[in-house]
């Protein structure tokens, strides 16, 4: 019996995934209202929040639970099957949802006790980059069965619901999509190694002032960014902050204790200033859990003097 008689097409799967995501993302956007306020408090870490929504609604519906089938699946009438045919339980259907799921929500989530920006930060955001590279690149790729990354680790499948009843056996894939996906790991890491290498000193100062401007009291998260735009051949310099915090004031924001605080250390911290023609300040109140997220924010641009004029 030949196994594409059994195999989810391509684009039903990605359907049926499309369709799974805005099942998530309203569950989520519930829950986020919800707990709006918790949620804002604990900042990146709200992505575990999502991760613990998304990796129990894809284990318990396509274990034996659920029938192999997500509300998407079932609609598109496809379910996961073990590469006997039969339905998975639910410790292989967790360790199938936690390799599709914890590299996506945690890959840009800090280590704690951890430069958010330094070394080992860095290295395991490409680590899980990679592994988010690779489900895709792999199920693109593998057109003899269409098993993505976590499920050949998992071993299983996806399968139409309309198919035959006798036992088949899946046909050995080629080494095909794992070269391709060698080559985009290696490009990937050359060109972050690249980048890097020619930033090195926007970088340490990024990194320098964003671990002072992390220890302020009254910010959640921190980034820091060092710009260069080039209009109408104009090029100017710029020093861009974004604070995440619990509320944001209804009046101008210059004039927030976070923003002062925030400006004070940038302008005694970073090295020449003055060669930034403006440092532009971003407040920003809101959550994301990967599968929602909501924010609203203010923002405030003065050039260096203008800045200590303000906190004179």
């Amino acid at each position: 019996m030949e196994t594409e008689n059994y195999i989810s097409k391509f684009w039903t799967r990605i359907w049926s995934l499309l369709t799974d995501c805005i099942v998530l993302g309203v569950i989520g956007f519930i829950f986020g209202m919800l707990l709006q306020d918790f949620l804002v408090s604990i900042g990146k870490y709200g992505l575990i929040f999502g991760l613990t929504i998304t990796v129990l609604y894809q284990t318990i519906l396509n274990s034996k639970i659920g029938n192999g089938q997500t509300i998407g699946k079932r609609i598109f009438n496809i379910q996961v099957l073990d590469t006997e045919g039969n339905l998975i339980g639910i410790d292989k259907s967790f360790l199938r949802s936690l390799i599709l799921s914890f590299p996506y929500f945690i890959a840009n989530l800090p280590i704690p006790g951890l430069p958010e920006l330094g070394v080992l930060n860095i290295i395991k955001t490409l680590i899980l980059s990679s592994i988010v590279l690779g489900v895709i690149v792999i199920y693109i790729f593998n057109k003899q069965t269409r098993q993505s990354l976590h499920d050949l680790i998992a071993g299983t499948y996806v399968a139409t619901i309309f198919r035959y009843e006798e036992h088949f056996k899946l046909r050995k894939i080629s080494k095909f999509p794992f070269y391709i996906l060698g080559g985009l790991i290696t490009l990937m890491i050359c060109i972050s190694i690249y980048v890097s290498t020619l930033r090195i000193p926007q970088l340490k100062t990024a990194l320098d002032i964003h671990a002072k401007i992390s220890k302020l009291d009254g910010i959640i998260n921190a980034g820091v960014t060092n710009n260069t735009s080039n209009i109408n051949g104009e090029i100017t310099h710029s020093l861009q902050l974004n604070l995440s915090v619990q509320n944001i004031p209804n009046n101008e924001i210059e004039n927030d204790k976070i923003v002062k605080e925030t400006i004070q250390t940038v302008l005694k911290n970073v090295p020449k200033v003055d060669d930034f023609d403006f440092i532009k300040v971003t407040l920003i109140r809101g959550f994301d859990i990967g599968i929602a997220s909501q924010n609203t924010s203010k923002s405030v641009s003065q050039s260096p003097n203008a800045w200590r004029e303000l906190l004179k």
